[in-house]
């Protein structure tokens, strides 16, 4: 028997499952071997469906799924600029100190160098005769 077939078999035995239907249903035509090679899917489909039960969320894990998908739904709608505005503001918040130290060392190296700058002028004339 060909896949196709066995699974078109397969496919109309679940269906009667899920129908409320059991028992032999009028499959096509199979030679006994072709039988004998499905019978186990056929019953493992039948153990399966009588202990495999449809599951339910409840009622509140429903509404707080979509309110988490609205809110979701919602934040990436928003523009670059708001969805990140904390994290932006933290930044540059941070970064303010940083400049200011920047600031200070460049401010104390240019006097270190224009202090240098105009020391070796008078040590040249001091030498000078």
């Amino acid at each position: 028997m060909d896949p196709q077939t066995e699974r078109e078999i397969l496919d109309a035995h679940i269906a009667r499952l899920n129908a409320g239907l059991s028992g032999p249903a009028a499959y096509p035509p199979m030679t006994p071997r072709q039988r004998q090679a499905l019978e186990p899917l056929l019953q493992l489909a039948e153990m399966l469906y009588k202990v495999l039960v449809p599951v339910e969320p409840s009622p509140a894990f429903v509404r707080h799924l979509g309110r988490e998908l609205a809110e979701a739904a919602a934040w990436e709608q928003l523009p670059l600029l708001q969805r990140y505005r904390r994290a932006i503001v933290l930044s540059v918040a941070t970064a303010g100190p940083a400049f200011s130290v920047l600031g200070l060392v460049l401010l104390y190296l240019l006097r270190q160098r224009r202090a240098a700058r105009h020391a070796a002028p008078s040590l040249a004339v001091a030498d000078t005769p």
